[in-house]
Parts: structure tokens; C-alpha cells; sequence
């Protein structure tokens, strides 16, 4: 039976051999992050689960939550939570008293299953000098728990539609990535490059992320016309012709997503079955949200 998407990986050889070498990188003690960006629908979920597939079986804890797009704000910490809350909830009470240690109370704010949070000093006077020293403390003692799990083993950390994310989320990014010196941490951070106007908010940090040593970008470029016949043959079940191809290159610009909008769509009279052209349409409605 003809499959919704491909059975393969399509493209990105090179792209995932970067973020491959960035871990075994990391694996020795040399922190690296990685900002894989590109328009939406590129397929930027698609590579970073491919490699995160790999990077489970070589071993390494990986991490991964999402930001959330929630207006202008943002939802604070978001893909820090999402990323921390499953392992922490899969440790013993004693393993969290030796990954969290006193900070324990402090991290709570983040992942309220730890137990009652620290108490806030808002309402004080000098509650916003106490806010910021907060955040301060907050950031060390994440920065020592991702440490101890490095500890263990490799970590990646992943951290998925950055555009979304909040200005906490980003400084504390910011400190990760400046402090990793030689912890054995990969950080992998998406973003969709079409939404960077010049006032967006992410492109300060993009830019000064992207002079230190340790940090590059990755930038997913449309697919070529073979990878695009990769891609139609692995959802039709066969080879498809080549004037579909072109056609279906020309429309979609080489973006994965939008060329299995249009296949859905009917748009070039594929004999689809009704099932599997149902079960494509529901992928591309998913995919609308979250490429």
C-alpha cells in the first residue's frame, strides 16, 4: 500500500552529518549549539528527529520541548519545561535530590512536580533587584543539573520554533551557551527564518550567538528535483514521471511541506486511495501547526 509520507529520509545528507559531528564533538568535551533554520514547512522537525533518533541510540540524554506561540509574549521558559519535565519525573526521589540538589525549591517554579516552589519577593521593595538575582540563581542551578546529566552521559538539548519564544527563554539560552566551556552539551535550536523581520526579537541573539566559536548555523535550502521525486515516490508507492515532478517542483519551491499540501489537494490528479488521501490531509493540517 502506497505510505502518507516517505519511508526514507529525503535529502539533508549534509545537514544531519553537521549536527552528527557537532555530538561527537560534544561527546569529548567540546560544547557546541547549532541553529537550524528555514522557511516554514522546510523540514526542520523532520531533520532534527532524524538526528535525535540517532543521537538516542549512540546513548546521549536527549531533551527536547517546544516554544509555544502565544501573541507577542510568548509562554515563559516553555521549551525549557517541555524539555526538562519527562526526565525529571523518571528519576527516584534520591537521583533528583543529586541532579537538583538545594535548588530543588527554585526549579520548582519551572517544573512544579519537584514539589512547592520558592517563595517570590514580589510586592518588596527591592523586589526587582531580587527578581533579576532570581533569575540569576535559577539559571545556575538549570546550568548544574544539565551539567550532571552531561555527567552521566552526552546531552542534547533541542529546543524547537525559537521564533515563538519568550525573552526568558532566550536568556537563558544565551547563559547556557556562553557557560558550557567544556561540558559535554549539544544545544539544537530551531527557528523559521521567514518570520525574521528586522525587529523580531530572536535576530539580537542569532547575531551574537553566531560569533562565538562553538555556534554555527544550519540553513535548509528547498529540495532539488530528485529530492523532490524521492519525496512523491515514498508517498505514492512509485516512481512518479518526470513532467510531475517538475510540476510539483515548480509549484511548491522545493518546500517538503507544500508538496504534500498539493498532492493532498489533488492538485495533479493523483490516483491516491481514499484513505491514505485522507490520512495526508490530516499530516498536512498537523503540519501547518507545527512546521
Amino acid at each position: 500500500m502506497a505510505r502518507v509520507s516517505s519511508p526514507v529520509f529525503v535529502g539533508r545528507a549534509a545537514e544531519l552529518d553537521r549536527l552528527c559531528q557537532a555530538l561527537e564533538g560534544a561527546r569529548q568535551g567540546r560544547p557546541a549549539t547549532r541553529l537550524v533554520a528555514g522557511e516554514a514547512g522546510i523540514g526542520k522537525t523532520r531533520l532534527v528527529s532524524e538526528f535525535m533518533a540517532g543521537a538516542r541510540e549512540s546513548g546521549a540524554h536527549v531533551l527536547v520541548g517546544d516554544s509555544l506561540q502565544l501573541g507577542d509574549t510568548g509562554l515563559p521558559y516553555a521549551p525549557f519545561v517541555g524539555a526538562l519535565r519527562p526526565i525529571l519525573r523518571s528519576r527516584s526521589p534520591d537521583e533528583l535530590d543529586r541532579l537538583v540538589g538545594p535548588g530543588r525549591a527554585e526549579l520548582a517554579h519551572l517544573v512544579p512536580d519537584l514539589g512547592p516552589p520558592a517563595p517570590r519577593s514580589l510586592g518588596r521593595p527591592d523586589a526587582s533587584v531580587s527578581a533579576v538575582a532570581a533569575q540569576a540563581r535559577l539559571f545556575e542551578i538549570v546550568f548544574a543539573l544539565l551539567r550532571r546529566l552531561a555527567d552521566e552521559r552526552p546531552l542534547v538539548l533541542v529546543l524547537e520554533d525559537l521564533q515563538w519564544a519568550d525573552s526568558s527563554t532566550r536568556d537563558l539560552l544565551r547563559f547556557l551557551v556562553r557557560n558550557a566551556r567544556d561540558a559535554r552539551f549539544l544545544f539544537v535550536a530551531t527557528y523559521r527564518s521567514d518570520e525574521m523581520h528586522r525587529r523580531h526579537p530572536l535576530l539580537p541573539l542569532v547575531a551574537e550567538l553566531g560569533r562565538l566559536p562553538n555556534v554555527d548555523g544550519i540553513e535548509l535550502p528547498g529540495f532539488s528535483e530528485a529530492e523532490i521525486a524521492e519525496q512523491l515516490a515514498g508517498i505514492t508507492g512509485e516512481q512518479p514521471p518526470p513532467e510531475l515532478v517538475s510540476a510539483v517542483l515548480a509549484r511548491s519551491g522545493g518546500n517538503p511541506f507544500f508538496a504534500e499540501e498539493l498532492i493532498a489537494a489533488g492538485e495533479f490528479g493523483l490516483a491516491l486511495p481514499r484513505s491514505l488521501r485522507d490520512m495526508l490531509v490530516d499530516r498536512v493540517r498537523q503540519l501547518s501547526v507545527a512546521a
